[in-house]
């Protein structure tokens, strides 16, 4: 099985690059600004995780035409190779090439990735220190166990923590707010809570590593957004939108600071977040078929014309 361990990750390195260079040249800067905050954030999610779900989709489907033909009984498509043995295939394994430039290209694009990788992963582990001394430094609050207190001046409203969100309000944000907008904080932080949106992003600056500053920080941009639009959406449904827009704008007069790590009631725009709860939005029911669409496509591709071209490519380039 060597020598598919030497194609796969010869053909991840190809794919992935194809992947990475689409996503950085086509993926654009802003998203409609029309569309609910639930599909923006799937769309923006498509882009951000191009380069790791197209390779594995693409060559799943690449592995399908020999295996599902041997097994089947339809046609072994591994006899219409010729002489050469690189083909991609689970039921018949090509054989080991051996050569130095198949481990070459893969390293040269793989040790990269995995280099900023391991950067953004060291950087979430000391967000996540960080997270736990502010934590530590807390006390418990008459609001419900889920929330507890920092005795700071400053206004701060935010959700930290993994495994175990907490939410974290200072005891400056409670002297400078009504009690209702406290109420609609309160929502908009549990909404966060409920949504898991601390994991969600956690995994999105994971993914976003690899990708261009200016790209990741748009594409960063549009999901915090969207997860701001749904938590205001949500206490909305208790509160009432024009209340929760009042809120936002009083806590916009605050200046409530915008952390590195963590979801605050102060992130995003408050222009965009106004406007999405006094006039939601609208979507056809049909929107999905379009993504939908693509992922067939590129699945059918990958059996079919890249199947063929990556066993081309890779006969080419190590003999």
């Amino acid at each position: 099985m060597s020598g598919l361990l030497e194609i796969v990750t010869f053909s991840v390195a190809l794919i992935g690059l194809v992947a990475w260079l689409g996503t950085v040249f086509l993926a654009p800067s802003r998203l409609s600004s029309g569309m609910p905050p639930g599909p923006r954030a799937l769309l923006a999610r498509l882009w951000l995780y191009a380069p790791f779900w197209i390779p594995a989709l693409v060559l799943v489907a690449s592995l399908l035409p020999g295996t599902l033909g041997a097994l089947l009984g339809f046609g072994d498509h591994c006899t219409l190779h010729g002489g050469h043995h690189h083909h991609l295939c689970l039921w018949h394994p090509p054989h080991l090439s051996n050569h130095p430039l198949a481990w070459s290209i893969s390293a040269a694009v793989l040790l990269p990735v995995v280099c900023l990788l391991a950067r953004a992963a060291w950087a979430r582990w000391q967000e996540r220190r960080l997270a736990a001394a502010l934590v530590r430094t807390s006390r418990p609050s008459s609001l419900g166990p889920d929330i507890r207190l920092l005795d700071r001046q400053e206004p701060i409203a935010l959700t930290v923590g993994v495994l175990h969100p907490v939410i974290l309000l200072s005891t400056g944000l409670l002297a400078s707010v009504s009690p209702q907008t406290l109420a609609i904080i309160v929502r908009h932080e549990r909404a966060h809570v409920r949504r898991r949106d601390t994991t969600r992003a956690l995994l999105d600056g994971f993914a976003a590593a690899i990708l261009p500053r200016a790209l990741r920080a748009d594409l960063l941009r549009e999901l915090t957004l969207a997860r701001e639009q749904a938590c205001d959406r949500a206490a909305a449904q208790k509160e009432g939108r024009v209340q929760v827009a009042a809120a936002l704008t009083e806590v916009a007069r605050l200046g409530l600071p915008q952390p590195a790590f963590g979801m605050s009631a102060g992130a995003s725009s408050l222009e965009a977040r106004v406007l999405h709860l006094l006039n939601p939005p609208s979507l056809s029911r049909w929107w999905p078929a379009w993504p939908m669409t693509c992922v067939v496509v590129l699945a059918a591709l990958g059996a079919g014309p890249i199947h063929n071209l990556i066993e081309r490519v890779v006969t080419l380039l190590l003999h």
